[in-house]
């Protein structure tokens, strides 16, 4: 049992604490999980050449490579996100753009996804970002699990996200376990 964690922010703002408390929640049941940064990883765009249709292989060789063989060793996957024009960060689009050779063979791939939200006001739209990260999730043919979505970030503190983000982390981390027995 294991999560992949993609976390489309920076290290250190709500997104990322969200992640880390919600790593915390999981581990309660057993389930560790790996986060990564793709704007901390060199990710180049997906150009649409279409290579990975005939082979299942992307021919741009870059950190990619660490999230798809991660991807194929985890469970759960997470996409967390702020949101931005209500949508996605680009940089979690990027990554995501960039699955498109799982599309076209028959890879390992995680049972289940989830994803945390943040945005700045009182009631950001949240509808994009989800309808995008659930048909990701239904492509990849993973079972949707939820999201939590944290919005007013720009009058909180970082660490007011850390609760909530802990609880979903342990009623997620509860259903994989149960749901793998």
């Amino acid at each position: 049992m294991k999560a992949l964690i993609i976390c489309g922010s920076r290290k250190g703002g709500f997104t990322s604490e969200m992640c880390r408390s919600f790593s915390e929640g999981l581990d309660l049941h057993g389930v560790p999980s790996e986060i990564f940064f793709p704007i901390e990883m060199n990710i180049e765009h997906c150009t649409g050449c279409g290579s990975c249709s005939a082979e299942g292989v992307c021919n741009i060789s870059d950190d990619m490579d660490i999230l798809y063989d991660s991807f194929e060793r985890c469970d759960l996957l997470v996409l967390a996100s702020p949101t931005r024009f209500s949508g996605p960060s680009s940089v979690i689009k990027t990554a995501m753009d960039r699955f498109q050779p799982v599309w076209f063979c028959d890879r390992k791939h995680p049972a289940f996804a989830a994803a945390l939200l943040s945005g700045g006001g009182a009631s950001p739209n949240y509808n994009n970002t989800l309808s995008i990260f659930k048909a990701f999730s239904i492509t990849a043919k993973m079972a949707w699990l939820g999201h939590l979505a944290i919005s007013g970030t720009d009058e909180k503190e970082i660490s007011d996200v850390a609760g909530p983000s802990f609880d979903y982390g342990k009623e997620i981390g509860m259903k994989v376990v149960i749901d793998r027995i």
